[in-house]
């Protein structure tokens, strides 16, 4: 079976392409977190941090969601099956 994709990048492709530098600047910010995280002494800011943590997590699995639903639906409409 032979699948031939479209060359031209639909809405949808520059969409995803969008949140996977989403996904990868958030790991970034992650990394940051723990580093800075790692390296306070002071209570408040460690509370801060872990606060920020938090929040950094559920942003991730938002963008996860988000990426997986869009290529879910990008891939089956993007696909010409020739043969079987």
């Amino acid at each position: 079976m032979f699948k031939f994709l479209k060359n031209k990048p639909t809405e949808k492709d520059i969409e995803i392409a969008n949140l996977k530098k989403e996904l990868e600047n958030c790991k970034f910010l992650i990394n940051r977190n723990d580093t800075m995280f790692n390296m306070s002494t002071d209570e408040n800011l460690i509370a801060a941090q872990i606060y920020e943590r938090e929040a950094l997590r559920w942003q991730y699995c938002y963008l996860l969601n988000q990426l997986r639903e869009k290529e879910e639906f990008s891939t089956e409409k993007n696909e010409i099956k020739i043969g079987e």
